[in-house]
């Protein structure tokens, strides 16, 4: 508790308190191109009627429907604050309380895994701070927001550390189920890294006690839950394919530990093989790898002094399958492009098939969190070992490391705590009074194009005013069936049928492809921006 709350004083102090008021919007709204994503999306899935299955959202891309789980918006917060909309403010959002939540769990859930190694409560509750500002963290917090929820890896791992305190086989199944059914009410993208943990715990098992029927039941659990809670989010509804584009181009350079990227700076930046490696950037931070040299260095003490070494944990197993995990989170991140820098090592081509499979998460460099908050634990856990019969040293080289790890990142704690605590508008195109005329009494807006460039804000305004659009940006596209939408209003504006209710918009390429077909209808029209508004006369 002690741990949470550290958490809590940490997302005050880098993101401030108007974040966590539920009717400021404008932070959300003029802010990131994810983010904006994100909130506008859970403003038309709050204000669409109930569908089963529950997640859907049918005024974005209209006729189509499609899942909140493809809009980033924390599908579990989407639907409790749903339910509660009725009695809610017209504006409102949750991202901020999410925020604030995943900090004080990441505070909690790391100081009990710490506990499982360390014997000091002081040292466990410095080290926990480690976890709460870890750089994926901060670097994902109201970005890919639902992925700041590095809360789950930890959770997972702790379930995994204390598997042999867990006196009921039932009670584990139980519990893996509810974190297999969590995964996917936060982002999906933690399935993978909660299943390769509780393979390392079923695995212990298996060396400890020869069980595997346990464990089987276990994956059973967690893999039916995660599964039901797709089908009831609407994962499965609307034909939309679950594999992306681009395996190997989110990928986790062979540098991911070292590179601070946009996060520390007291190491040289180093280079990528491509911008999107920033998918698995997992930099432990300077704080950290000053730990691994302390561990080295009283390791080599004891060498040079023969000091008899003592069991840093009663199981040995445990640092086996430890090491396995590492190996196969940070394969499986770095794969199959793997790079050093910007220079590209090897390439290997999978199989079609295995491409498919392995590209419902594309981004695999994220797969490197698992291999990095196990790491992050093997330094603080060694470093309290190294000082075990000194342990008051051992709490001043864990602060000391601390307040280093918080100088490496105070540039991007500044960077956010000002553009956080800053007061932001918020406005759409549409409030452009001379456009007013064009939206009255409409119900529907119709790109006559898929790019994604004022379906956002189109979608906000839409919010407030009851009408629907055909076009938004997902995480998983659906632009053949938005194209095939296209082409039948074209089909039906070369009949001359210009529906009453709706507002076209199109890009002024589109216009001049067009110019003779549009030109024959009795429409009035306007130029916004790069885009021709129009609307039957």
């Amino acid at each position: 508790m002690i741990c949470a709350a550290i958490g809590m004083l940490c997302f005050i102090g880098i993101y401030g308190v108007k974040v966590l008021d539920f009717t400021n919007v404008g932070w959300l709204f003029d802010n990131d191109h994810d983010l904006r994503q994100h909130f506008i999306a859970w403003c038309r899935y709050r204000s669409d009627p109930w569908t089963f299955p529950i997640g859907l959202i049918e005024s974005l891309s209209w006729p189509n429907k499609m899942s909140v789980i493809y809009t980033d918006s924390i599908p579990v917060f989407a639907v409790i604050f749903k339910i509660l909309g009725p009695a809610l403010p017209k504006t409102f959002q949750y991202f901020g309380l999410f925020g604030l939540v995943s900090f004080m769990l990441t505070g909690g859930f790391a100081a009990i895994l710490l506990r499982r190694f360390v014997s000091s409560d002081i040292s466990c509750m410095i080290g926990s701070v480690f976890y709460i500002i870890s750089s994926t963290i901060i670097h994902r917090m109201y970005y890919h927001t639902a992925l700041a929820a590095q809360w789950i890896v930890i959770a997972a791992l702790v379930l995994w550390v204390y598997d042999d305190l867990i006196a009921s086989d039932r009670r584990r199944i139980i519990y893996w189920g509810l974190m297999g059914f969590i995964c996917v009410g936060i982002h999906s993208y933690f399935l993978p890294m909660a299943g390769m943990i509780l393979a390392a715990s079923v695995l212990m098992q298996y060396f400890r006690k020869k069980i595997i029927l346990t464990g089987i039941f276990e994956f059973v659990s967690f893999s039916a839950a995660g599964l039901f809670n797709l089908f009831i989010l609407g994962a499965f509804t609307g034909g939309t394919s679950p594999t992306g584009f681009g395996l190997g181009t989110f990928n986790s350079n062979l540098n991911t530990f070292i590179n601070p990227w946009e996060i520390g700076k007291l190491l040289p930046r180093l280079p990528l093989s491509n911008y999107f490696q920033y998918e698995g950037m997992a930099y432990l931070g300077a704080g950290i790898l000053l730990l691994f040299v302390v561990v080295a260095l009283g390791m080599v003490f004891r060498m040079v002094r023969k000091v008899p070494e003592e069991a840093f944990h009663q199981d040995a197993v445990i640092g086996r399958v430890t090491a396995a995990l590492v190996v196969f989170s940070f394969v499986f991140a770095v794969l199959p492009n793997i790079s050093f820098n910007d220079v590209q090592i090897l390439w290997i081509p999978y199989p079609q098939i295995v491409e498919k499979i392995l590209g419902i998460f594309r981004s695999n460099g994220r797969l490197i969190w698992p291999a990095m908050y196990i790491l992050m634990t093997a330094a603080i856990s060694f470093t309290a070992y190294t000082f075990r019969r000194y342990v008051y040293v051992g709490v001043i080289v864990l602060a000391g490391a601390l307040m280093l790890q918080i100088t490496d990142f105070s540039d991007a704690f500044a960077q956010r705590h000002e553009l956080y605590t800053a007061d932001h508008p918020t406005y759409t195109p549409w409030d452009d009074p001379l456009l007013a005329g064009y939206t009255d009494g409409k119900s529907e807006f119709i790109f006559l194009y898929t790019d994604n460039d004022l379906t956002m804000p189109t979608a906000y305004y839409g919010y407030f005013h009851d009408m629907k659009q055909n076009n938004y940006y997902f995480a998983r596209d659906i632009e053949e069936k938005v194209r095939e939408g296209i082409e039948k209003y074209y089909t039906e504006l070369s009949e001359g049928i210009v529906r009453n209710d709706a507002v076209y918009v199109m890009r002024m390429e589109d216009y001049e492809n067009a110019r003779d077909l549009i030109d024959r209808l009795d429409v009035d029209m306007t130029q916004m921006f790069d885009h021709v508004i129009f609307v039957k006369r």
